[in-house]
């Protein structure tokens, strides 16, 4: 389910040329994964929208 909208949010981003087309469903998957299991506790929650803020930042279009 999570791959199911991980693939429709993708898909909408890419429609708007807002995503880089280099980047499939599993790494994103991946990458948030990662994020959950180095910052799952109350103590990491800054560093966890930290490093959510540069994984998105990295899928992002550059212009």
């Amino acid at each position: 389910m999570i791959q199911a909208a991980i693939t429709s949010l993708m898909d909408v981003c890419d429609a708007a040329g807002m995503i880089r087309t280099d980047i499939g469903p599993t790494a994103i998957g991946a990458a948030l994964e990662g994020i959950a299991l180095t910052s799952a506790s109350a103590e990491h929650r800054q560093q966890a929208e930290r490093l959510l803020d540069l994984t998105l930042d990295g899928f992002t279009v550059r212009s």
